[in-house]
């Protein structure tokens, strides 16, 4: 059976992203996929060689039938960065399809419309249990606008600690109300969204936000 492989950029994002994978996946109802349990780590996402390198061992792994790649787009604009880097998977030429996703500044901005719905309760990941938000913890505003996600939730934390991605970027990612999420039309999630469904029915070579016309 092929699996689908996931390729992120920071150490914390390995099992949330494939944890918000599952679970969009299953929400959205789509064609049962086998998401390889050990997503990859991938190194200069934003630059065309890192791509290419993630790309080539993708190549390699025999058993792979679709693939996202998902890393956050700091400071310019994802509507004009995704299609650049997906021009650079289109080059490829590769035997299966790629869905690219670059969350506005973090990973974490999609945590801030549901905030007020962690707050006050403990961030749980296996026997590991941490002091969560503050209680009566909001955030009110544009999303994407903020600069710094894991330093603003840091500020919001309780009991004096800050917020570690290995350790709570996963039992965030569990406490995320989905249909509170998709309700603040945050670009990039609806981005997210949008990708799954192509990887569920695209074929090999195909990717995902369309590349820029070549000019010609």
């Amino acid at each position: 059976m092929g699996k689908g492989y996931l390729i992120v950029e920071g150490h914390g994002d390995r099992q949330a992203a494939l944890k918000l994978v599952h679970r969009i996946w299953a929400d959205l109802g789509l064609s049962y996929v086998h998401w390889d349990d050990h997503p990859i780590r991938g190194v200069g996402l934003h630059t065309r060689m890192g791509v290419m390198k993630a790309c080539e061992l993708l190549r390699s792994k025999r058993q792979c039938e679709r693939a996202l790649l998902l890393r956050d787009e700091d400071d310019l604009c994802p509507k004009d960065r995704g299609p650049e880097t997906a021009a650079w998977v289109k080059e490829l030429h590769l035997p299966f399809p790629v869905a690219v996703v670059l969350p506005y500044r973090e990973f974490e901005t999609w945590f801030l419309p549901c905030i007020h719905l962690m707050a006050g309760k403990p961030l749980i990941s296996g026997r590991i249990e941490r002091p969560g938000l503050m209680e009566g913890t909001s955030f009110d505003g544009d999303v994407e606008s903020i600069r710094g996600v894991k330093e603003w939730l840091s500020k919001h934390f309780a009991g004096g600690k800050a917020y570690k991605p290995t350790l709570d970027q996963l039992p965030m990612t569990q406490m995320l109300d989905l249909p509170t999420l998709r309700a603040a039309n945050v670009p990039s999630f609806g981005t997210f969204e949008r990708a799954l469904r192509f990887l569920s029915t695209a074929g090999p070579g195909e990717v995902y936000p369309p590349p820029p016309p070549v000019a010609g």
